[in-house]
């Protein structure tokens, strides 16, 4: 099980002269799938990879930010999260729906998403259901929570903390 969540990071550094990543508050965080490793991109070197990407499948991406030296709290930019909960929608994979039902948990908590009764049979088969707040009209998002060993949940909450940006802050390491 847990090897199904492990996210790789790409730790090379960026290439390309003068990248100014290693000191960028804000960059761009990118997962390849379906190998899912993470890379981290600046600005420049984003908007290169997804021109790269035209022909094919949009990246799947997010904004990180990282937390600033003395900080307690975590950084947590609702507006990439909510990105990467929607991209992760085109994905047919159990990896995927697993990471936006975490996804949802979170914007569930910042109330960027809102739970609501379901009002068809396919609509009460999901184990959470849910729409923007700000969407009126927009039709529920049905979700089915992964299945999860209790033992290793600790492990999920990390590899889940990684995929987002937090993991590292948490740890004290510094994002390269």
């Amino acid at each position: 099980m847990t090897e199904d969540w492990k996210i790789q990071r790409d730790r090379r550094r960026c290439e390309k002269p003068g990248c100014p990543l290693p000191t960028s508050r804000a960059f761009y965080a990118v997962l390849e799938w379906p190998a899912c490793v993470r890379s981290d991109l600046c600005d420049a070197c984003f908007a290169e990879h997804e021109r790269r990407c035209q022909g094919g499948e949009a990246p799947i991406f997010w904004r990180a930010v990282r937390k600033q030296t003395g900080k307690k709290e975590l950084v947590l930019d609702l507006v990439s999260l909510r990105m990467l909960f929607d991209r992760l929608a085109g994905l047919d994979d159990d990896r995927a729906r697993a990471l936006r039902y975490f996804c949802a948990l979170l914007l569930l908590r910042k109330r960027a998403l809102r739970m609501v009764r379901p009002r068809t049979a396919q609509q009460e088969r999901a184990d959470l259901l849910v729409v923007d707040p700000k969407q009126k009209d927009a039709e529920p998002i049905a979700l089915i929570a992964p299945a999860i060993d209790l033992s290793n949940l600790d492990q999920v909450k990390a590899e889940l903390l990684a995929a987002i940006g937090e993991g590292q802050a948490e740890a004290g390491e510094s994002p390269e």
